[in-house]
Formats: C-alpha cells, structure tokens, sequence
C-alpha cells in the first residue's frame, strides 16, 4: 500500500538558538548535507516518495533549498502564514493526507532506523497511529499498557495505572482517519492522540532500534554528528573547500562550512558552523557558529576518552597527561610484539611512538600521545598538491628507513613466505568469495593461488611494516609516525609500497604514484647501494595483487564478523585497483573470477547498500 510523509519544518528552532537565527532547524547540516535531505532520503529508502512539508520560519531559505536539490518539484510545500503546531500544521495539510496512511517526522530528528518496519508493523494490525518510542528518561511522558498501546500522556491524561513510560521518538505512522481528531488553528498532535484513546481508537508504539538525535538542541545535535561520524567509522569531516593548513586539532571534528583557519588555530571536539569566515582561535568542547561559540555538556571527557577507528582488536584511549593507554584485547602474542618491536624501531630512528610503560599481566602499554590526525584523516582536508607530495615523500623516507634497517637477528622475525601469501589468498577465498560474493572456488584458481605465492615468495626480502596503509601513519608536527607495527616480518619490500601507493583509503593520482615510485628507487639506492631495482619493479604487479586480495578479505571481515559496517565502503576502489592488476598478470581464472565477483555485487545491490558510508 502507497504511503505518504508530512515533515514538519516550520518551527523557530528556539532551543537551539543562534543558529536558528540564520538556518531553519531542517537545514543544519550533518557532514555536509542538511538534515531535510537526510530525512527525505531515508523516507525515500522506505519507498516513500510522495512527501510533504509545512514551513514558516525562515521559509524562504527551506524552499530555495527544495528548488535547487535534486528532488525539486517531488516535495509539496504548505505554507503556515502563523505557527499552527504539529496538530494544526497536519490539519492545514488535510487535502494531501486523507487518501491514504501518512507517515510524520519531525524535521529536527536524525535517525538510524529503517522507516519500511514501521510500516510494515503498522499495515499488520492497522491502528489509527503507531507512535515510535524509546527510553528516554527526560522525555518520557508517554504512558503505556502491556502490549505497547498508548493510554496517556503525562500532562495531557495520565491514567491510574500503566506499564511503563516512554518517550516519544517524533516519527508515527497514522491512518487518515486521524485527520477527524485534529483542531484547526494552532494545536498539538498530542491532544489529539487523547481524543482518540478516549474515543475507544487503538494507538500502538514501535521501540526504536538504532541510534536517534533531537538535533534541535545543542547537545542533541552535537552528538548526532559524533555518532554518525563513528558510525562512518571517521573521526573528521572536512568541507570541500575548508583550509585547514593552519588548524591543528584533536579529539572528534566536523567542519560544515566552506572556513578558514589562521595559523595557531586549535579545535578539540568541536563542530564548525561559520561560512565564508577566517577563525581564529582555541576552542574545545562545542558548536562553533560564525564568531560564538556554544559549549556543549559533556563534550569533553578528562580522566579517559577511547580514540581510534581502525581495524584492530585493541583499544586506545587518550589519558589527557601525554599519554595513550592501549588495551589488547586478542589472546595472540601480538601484545609482545608490539612492545618489543615499538622499543626495537625507536632505537633505531624511526618514527614510532615512544613506550613510556607496559603491564604484562593486563596487556597493557602506555604510549605518547601523537594526537588524532592519521594520514588518512590528513589527507581528507583540502591540501594543495605540492604538500601532499612532500608528506608522501617523508612517510617514504620513513619506510625506506624501515626497509634498509640491520636485523642481527632474522630467524627470530616472522618470515612472509609462500605460507603466509597462501594464507592469505585462502583467507581472500573464505571471507570474500564464498561468504561475501557467495562464490564457488575452481581448482584452476587455486592452482593461480599457488603459482601467485611462490611468484611473490621468490623476490628478494628485508624488514617489511606489512601494513603500511595511510590508517597506519600518523602525523604530528608535519612528521610521519608509524604505528600498528606488530605484524612487521621478513618480506619482500614491494608489499609496503603496494600498500601505501595503492592505498584503497587514499587513491593517489597516477602522476602522483609515478613520481613516488621514482623517489622510493632514488632513495632506496642512495641508502643501499645493491638494492635490485629490476627485481623490485618486476614484483610490484604481483604483490599489489597479493595485497589486495587480502585487503578484501580483511574488509568483509572486519564488517561482518567485527561489527566495523563501514569498511564495506573500501571494497569498491579495492576492486577497482585489482580489476586493473589482473589484466596485467596473467592469471586468467583469477581475471575471471574478479569481474564475476564485480557483477554479482552489482546484481545484489552491493553498490547502494554501501552509499550511506561514503
């Protein structure tokens, strides 16, 4: 059955004033979109494509916006020439809503649930509304049966006795008749959901599953931001053209807004509102919007707050003293590693952390603080080419430094050998092909597999990082630092640079990768004169292969059996790297099997589930 949506939009916005006083509350934006257009969007997923919205406050700038996006003449626009209230504002829109069910959302919620189950749920039983409802201890006013029917509203009608209350989540789904219980003029929807219960209607609520934001405060909208960050598994979101060269930041950051930053600038968990301006300052803590700042409460944690969004099984947490708390988690003898190869590199001048303590007994290492700016996250402001190059050329130096460094002991590293590249071809096989593309593996592409190791496993070998990837290089002061060394091994030095040039998080420009590549080799020599560069060049084709074969394998992985959903989000330009290696190698099952993956991600959807990470 067809239903409809009305978004209520017309509101002053008065919690969350001065902002308001310029934007219309549907109109903040959530990493660089407004959330109207996030709101219209999901609607859309739930297969609602008939929506309409009343507006008011700041009109004019609502309906600009709806003319210029690309929904422009799909939203019907009812202007209140007076507030009339989420009751009145339903009645004033009458004529488009008593042909069928309509969905309300109010236009200052931001959520991660999917609209088709209230629907569904609705359609099943058919009440005159279905409320969404979560715990929300200071807003929970809604008084509720055992079976989840509403039977009063604190302040309106509270019964004598209840089940439990709940608040309302400003999403319900309502059958036209509905319409018949609103006043016109300015009214609540609230009394008219009394008017019903009272009249012997059935009004069932939904629990809300998922994350929910009242982003009409500044609290609500703050974390709103956070979550979904997290959830996107990101710690920054830059504006396209925010400058940010002369920012240094830590903590979480959002800057929304095409503004600059003059040198000495400092933000610390902070959201950036401030079009068109040149910021100048230290701010922690809040929303800073134009030239005011608004704290925001408990923005700032000081005793221990969890940093990082990779892929690992350890936890990291900042202690605010210059110091990281790391936490292993896994029962592996990586926790040994890392301290004995984090004291090992530092010795030998490379840019490592510096261990400051460990405890056995808790797996626990204490390391500097180098701050929340990766490479990746570097890399996502707005740099000018030239800097990008230079950074690229002194995370380079670093590696070459790492490449060319005296072992006395080999025996006593993992050696990256023809087991291990079969591990990981084996791994790419489970995770990827049969779980992942629901694929069957021939025995000719295991047989590939096979010749594809020993080919790597024959290059000449030094000390290698293993994953040496934008994520596993932090910045500080304009320096490159390396981190997540543990799986460091004897190998063959190409699968670094595969890495790192082929970067699925990053992808440089051809140009770009020419240029590196060529200083790698000028580097690499001058630092080691015997260095084999035919040999080198020759193994790049198959171990950029071999890594992302494995680097698919680790990102359904890590989605799927780690809970870490936006890494689905690198399987595309992962595969777009090996669909271009594979015409070169000469594996033909292997070339096969890659384009038949593509096509049945394509068939199953694959290309617009991930959408909502990028």
């Amino acid at each position: 059955m067809d239903v409809k949506a009305f978004i209520l939009s017309a509101g002053f916005g008065t919690r969350l004033k001065p902002i308001t006083e310029k934007i219309p509350k549907p109109l903040i934006p959530i990493l660089g979109k407004p959330l109207l257009e996030r709101i219209i969007k999901n609607l859309n997923k739930a297969e609602i494509f008939e929506i309409a919205l009343n507006v008011h406050h700041l009109s004019e700038k609502i309906i600009n916006f709806l003319e210029e996006a690309s929904f422009k003449g799909k939203i019907q626009i009812f202007y209140e020439k007076e507030i009339l209230g989420t009751g009145g504002g339903l009645k004033n829109a009458e004529a488009f809503l008593k042909e069928a069910p309509f969905l309300v959302h109010n236009g200052d919620i931001f959520i991660d649930f999917d609209l088709k189950i209230l629907i569904k749920t609705h359609l099943e039983k058919r009440p005159l509304a279905t409320l969404i409802v979560l715990d929300n201890p200071e807003e929970n006013k809604l008084f509720l049966d055992e079976e989840g029917n509403l039977i009063g509203v604190e302040g309106y009608f509270e019964p004598k006795s209840y089940f439990k209350k709940a608040g309302f989540a400003g999403i319900a789904l309502y059958e036209p008749e509905f319409l018949n219980f609103l006043d016109k003029g300015f009214s609540s929807v609230v009394s008219s959901w009394i008017k019903a219960i009272k009249a012997g209607y059935l009004i069932k609520t939904l629990p809300l599953s998922g994350f929910w934001f009242d982003c009409g405060n500044p609290e609500g909208y703050f974390k709103a931001i956070k979550t979904y960050l997290k959830k996107l598994g990101e710690t920054a979101y830059f504006h396209p053209e925010a400058k940010t060269d002369d920012l240094d930041f830590q903590g979480f950051l959002s800057i929304e807004t095409e503004t600059s930053f003059e040198r000495g600038s400092f933000l610390r968990n902070v959201v950036v509102i401030a079009e068109k301006k040149r910021i100048f300052g230290s701010y922690e803590g809040g929303i800073l919007f134009e030239e005011r700042f608004i704290p925001v409460k408990g923005a700032l944690k000081r005793e221990k707050e969890e940093v990082g969004s990779g892929g690992s099984d350890r936890k990291f947490f900042r202690l605010f003293n210059g110091l990281i708390l790391m936490k292993d988690l896994a029962a592996s003898d990586d926790f040994e590693r890392t301290y004995k190869y984090g004291l090992f590199l530092k010795e030998k001048g490379l840019n490592v952390p510096e261990i400051k303590g460990a405890d056995f007994e808790k797996k626990e290492i204490l390391f500097e603080d180098l701050g929340d700016v990766s490479l990746y996250t570097w890399l996502k402001a707005k740099k000018d080419s030239e800097k990008i190059l230079q950074m690229y050329k002194r995370v380079l130096e670093e590696m070459i430094k790492l490449h060319t460094l005296k072992v006395d002991k080999p025996e006593s590293l993992r050696i990256f050998d023809f087991e291990h590249f079969r591990w990981e071809t084996r791994y790419f096989q489970e995770k990827f092909l049969e779980f992942f593309c629901e694929m069957k593996v021939k025995k000719e592409l295991e047989a590939e597999f096979d010749e594809l190791a020993r080919i790597c496993d024959s290059f000449p070998k030094n000390l290698i990082h293993r994953d040496f990837q934008s994520q596993n290089v932090m910045i500080k002061g304009e320096r490159p630092y390396l981190i997540d060394y543990q799986g460091m091994r004897i190998g063959p030095p190409g699968y670094d640079l595969s890495s790192l040039l082929w970067d699925p998080y990053y992808q440089l420009k051809k140009p770009f990768r020419e240029n590196l590549l060529k200083f790698y080799i000028e580097r690499r020599k001058l630092a080691e004169p015997c260095f084999e560069e035919k040999s080198f060049i020759e193994s790049l084709s198959f171990l950029r292969v071999q890594r992302h074969l494995q680097a698919l394998a680790a990102y359904v992985n890590l989605s799927f059996f780690k809970g870490k959903r936006y890494f689905l989000k690198f399987i595309l330009p992962c595969l777009s790297y090996l669909e271009e290696e594979v015409k070169v190698v000469g594996f033909p099952y292997l070339r096969e099997t890659v384009f038949e993956a593509k096509e049945k991600l394509l068939k199953k959807g694959f290309y617009e589930e991930i959408e909502e990470f990028s």
